[in-house]
């Protein structure tokens, strides 16, 4: 009896340690490539470049209410489970460039994220065709880094 008791206990410390290395694999894999990009659109980004690090449904919603200002029908939110994910918006400001810009980690240190804008080709701006203002809305594992754009391109 005693020895069937010992058996399981055993087991079950197997088994609990296996969960662990489960969930540090898929951490390891998200690392890999934290971003996916989820949302594009060429109109309702900033006038400027900026990147926005959104990391609660109140602030997605506010994005959103100003992108929709002139929509009829709006583009929808996008559903994010903030307790797990974040959101990270790239705006290119004013351009006639509609190729889509792809949002690369660069470096990823203690206490910041560092990423950069590698275009998707090398498309020659038009400037007889309209003026855009495009934003790209990635999800990414949530963390409490802060999250920069850096100034190399």
């Amino acid at each position: 009896m005693r020895t069937l008791i010992l058996g399981l206990l055993m087991l079950a410390g197997t088994c609990g340690s296996q969960k662990d290395k489960v969930k540090d694999v898929n951490y390891q894999e998200l690392n890999k490539d934290p971003l996916t990009l989820i949302l594009s659109d060429n109109y309702g980004g900033a006038e400027t470049e900026q990147l926005l690090v959104i990391r609660d449904n109140k602030a997605l919603k506010a994005f959103f209410t100003k992108v929709n200002m002139t929509r009829k029908p709006g583009i929808q939110i996008p559903e994010i489970d903030f307790n797990t994910e974040m959101v990270v918006i790239y705006c290119n400001g004013k351009t006639t460039d509609a190729n889509t810009p792809k949002l690369n980690r660069v470096e990823d240190k203690d206490d910041k994220m560092i990423f950069a804008i590698k275009p998707e080709s090398k498309q020659n701006k038009d400037p007889s065709t309209a003026i855009l203002m495009p934003f790209h809305l990635y999800k990414m594992p949530h963390t409490e880094k802060e999250i920069v754009l850096s100034d190399n391109k």
